[in-house]
């Protein structure tokens, strides 16, 4: 419980590297739905500090400016429309928010999270943090959005919830044999960082029981029930959810489920670092599970067949995602206390 308080010097650096005169205001004056004496000021010069991408360049798999990019590398992929596309962590770790013309890619490098928007809304880097999480603002409404909360909690629009569409995480290697025709965001988006670096020191890589709870900002709690930063699914609704360790599972598996009485499917893959849910009746199993041939298919008791991210074959309906999101155990059970352990 005490070493969130070790606060070190290098990241409060690192928030506020680069930052623009744009001023916050008073966090205090606002009306928050959410604990305002768990917010914190990442960035001390406010809003934009850590800086958004909008419509970054892409390359394709093997083309130009991806030399910070190898197959180990995790990525957040997604399609736009027939078109796959990878943001490296490498990427999000120094900017958390690119906005694209129908959609928004956030991500929040302390608590591991990532988020595929359904949105034309144009999403900031607020320079606040609550329970160590990223808050975003829009710049339409000037509205606050913790990521986590996966609605607005201040502003014109609080209490209006965030639209998500499909996304996995897994390695580049792993997402360019499913996707060999992808395009990549690339090191080329006009701003002067270091993408060979991961800008947090160990805070990623030490799993050790001495520094695996290590966190830099404070938390409402903190649930032991599983380690700080393992990393789960969490299936999200309004009262009732469920967290599904990723790294628990060596063989990929479908669990079905019910939560709050909507039924789900979660596929989970730890030795491939995927994870995906989807509101679905239908029983679904894994058809093909190849990474060395670039091939998941999905199907159901019909014989339909879908994609790891949901999308029907030939005229198959495509899949319904189910709210949620990958995170770290701690920031899943910090946003969501009584969130049960799937085992």
């Amino acid at each position: 419980m005490n070493s969130y308080l070790n606060i070190l010097v290098f990241p409060i650096m690192l928030f506020t590297v680069s930052c623009q005169e744009t001023g916050n205001d008073s966090y205090e004056e606002l009306d928050w739905l959410i604990n305002s004496n768990f917010i914190r000021q990442g960035c001390y010069n406010g809003k934009d500090c850590i800086p958004s991408l909008e419509n970054p360049n892409r390359s394709e798999v093997n083309g130009s400016s991806l030399n910070f990019l190898d197959d180990t590398e995790r990525i957040v992929g997604i399609l736009d429309g027939e078109q796959a596309i990878a943001y490296p962590h490498s990427i999000l770790d120094w900017h958390e928010i690119v906005n694209e013309d129908e959609y928004t890619i956030s991500y929040c490098p302390l608590t591991g999270s990532a988020l595929h928007l359904n949105s034309s809304r144009e999403f900031g880097v607020s320079g606040l943090l609550y329970n160590s999480n990223l808050i975003m603002y829009d710049r339409k409404t000037d509205s606050y959005w913790p990521q986590l909360s996966l609605k607005s909690a201040a502003g014109k629009l609080q209490g209006t919830n965030l639209k998500l569409k499909p996304l996995i995480e897994t390695s580049w290697g792993n997402w360019k044999k499913l996707f060999p025709d992808t395009k990549v965001i690339n090191a080329n988006t006009g701003h002067s960082r270091n993408y060979d670096q991961y800008p947090y020191g160990d805070y990623k890589t030490c799993s050790s029981n001495q520094c695996n709870d290590f966190l830099y900002f404070p938390l409402e709690s903190l649930d032991d029930r599983l380690a700080a930063k393992d990393r789960v699914l969490g299936v999200i609704y309004s009262n009732e959810q469920k967290a599904y360790p990723i790294d628990k599972t060596s063989n990929p598996l479908i669990i079905t489920d019910t939560i709050q009485g909507t039924p789900i499917s979660v596929i989970l893959s730890g030795v491939d670092d995927i994870a995906i849910a989807f509101e679905t009746s239908k029983i679904l199993s894994i058809e093909t599970w190849s990474l060395a041939t670039g091939e998941i298919i999905l199907k159901d008791e019909s014989g339909d067949q879908y994609s790891i991210l949901g999308i029907g074959h030939d005229s198959a309906e495509s899949l319904q995602i189910a709210p949620g999101f990958i995170s770290y155990w701690f920031a899943l059970a910090t946003f969501y206390p009584t969130v049960e352990i799937e085992t």
